[in-house]
């Protein structure tokens, strides 16, 4: 088998600095109104045979942008600042590995649109963009497979003390068998595609 994925060097260059947690403002809609999705990377192959392999940079960027279909648009979710978290975990047996996606957010005080939220989440699949602090979005949700409602934990609590927060804490799931980077665009999937 040739290579798909060509391999480089490895520095220690943060690039200006490394920041944690993701910023608190999420694009989020149903999967099923998406249009088109950005496609996966794919070394060059002719013939059967690889010819040129991807850079690892390039094997993990996502092409293209995120479009919806006629007559809806996408959504931001604001939620309170430090409380929400990405984590991309490999997961599979021998043979079988692929890439876990959990997002975990903090919404601060229990309302009647974001137990709707929570009501949308499960019954339909969704997708997110979930920009990092360091500049990086990354895709929840493809044609194949959609985000899903992560059931247990706090959920809504009113708090026990004065000095609690009333909040709802919200998690979302999503396996893929590559990890990526989202670069299209953010901006025109939130008006509604005539």
């Amino acid at each position: 088998m040739k290579k798909q994925i060509s391999l480089q060097d490895i520095d220690h260059n943060l690039d200006g600095g490394n920041m944690s947690g993701i910023i608190p403002q999420l694009i989020y809609g149903y999967q099923e109104d998406v249009d088109v999705w950005p496609a996966e990377p794919a070394a060059t192959v002719v013939a059967g045979e690889v010819t040129v392999p991807l850079t690892m940079d390039a094997s993990a960027t996502l092409t293209g942008d995120l479009v919806m279909k006629t007559g809806t648009r996408a959504f931001k979710l604001d939620f309170t600042e430090e409380t929400g978290n990405l984590k991309i975990a490999p997961v599979g047996e021998i043979d079988g590995e692929h890439f876990e996606y959990t997002l975990a957010l903090i919404k601060a005080k229990i309302t009647k649109t974001i137990l709707g939220f929570m009501n949308a989440g499960i019954e339909r699949k969704m997708f997110f963009i979930v920009p990092d602090e360091n500049g990086n979005q990354y895709l929840m949700g493809d044609k194949r497979r959609g985000c899903t409602f992560v059931t247990g934990g706090d959920g809504a609590t009113t708090g026990t003390t004065s000095g609690d927060r009333n909040q709802t804490s919200i998690s979302f799931k999503y396996k893929r068998r590559k990890a990526f980077v989202y670069e299209g665009d953010v901006e025109d999937m939130l008006v509604i595609v005539p």
